[in-house]
């Protein structure tokens, strides 16, 4: 028997995994509600996730790591990325090491930096995702910054692991200064690809 097919092709895991994005985006809304004043406060709801992630942040539901500054994600299709289904973002002020494509080899770290981003959010995970100046790259990818729902940066927690370095593509600065900090460190260090590929 196969699972059905609903909402234009979706199917239950994905299905459920836009379910539980819509719900936890209603209860960071309400209370952002709360917060602000703007509803009468008698959930006693918790904030779902840290105070670290921006406010103005979208939840989505990892799908899968791409590589180590790409990751599908099913989002809210009422939010700042329509369309629904699996889609692939790329994430702001990083740039990993590229895994094999197209008859090229895998460049060194590529792997690594794949492992250090699963270790950060895996398949099921709930991310939060902001938005920069320019809401899409050339390839129509998304560009944002991804936080965990414990409020973990993954852009900079890339660039702090040494398995990403910082890149600005103008005007999208909002996340540099953090970024470049913590590549700086991971490169005075010696740390991931600053160590294994060094030379």
């Amino acid at each position: 028997m196969t699972a059905p097919r609903v909402l234009g092709g979706l199917g239950g895991l994905a299905l459920f995994a836009l379910i539980a994005t819509l719900f936890v985006s209603a209860v960071r809304q309400l209370d952002h509600d709360v917060q602000a004043g703007t509803t009468d406060g008698h959930t006693g709801a918790q904030p779902p996730v840290a105070a670290a992630v921006p406010m103005d942040a979208e939840a989505a539901i990892v799908d899968r790591v791409v590589d180590g500054d790409t990751v599908r994600v099913i989002a809210d299709p009422r939010g700042s990325i329509p369309g629904g289904g699996s889609i692939r973002v790329r994430l702001l002020n990083i740039d990993a090491p590229e895994l094999a494509r197209d008859d090229r080899p895998a460049e060194c770290g590529a792997r690594d930096a794949v492992a250090h981003m699963l270790e950060l959010v895996a398949p099921g995970d709930v991310v939060w995702l902001v938005a920069d100046e320019d809401d899409r790259d050339d390839f129509d990818r998304p560009l944002r910054g991804m936080w965990t729902d414990d409020g973990v940066f993954v852009n900079e927690a890339m660039a702090a692991a040494g398995w990403a370095r910082d890149v600005v593509f103008a005007p999208n600065d909002r996340f540099f200064d953090v970024v470049a900090q913590a590549a700086a460190t991971a490169r005075a260090d010696g740390r991931g690809m600053w160590e294994k590929c060094a030379g």
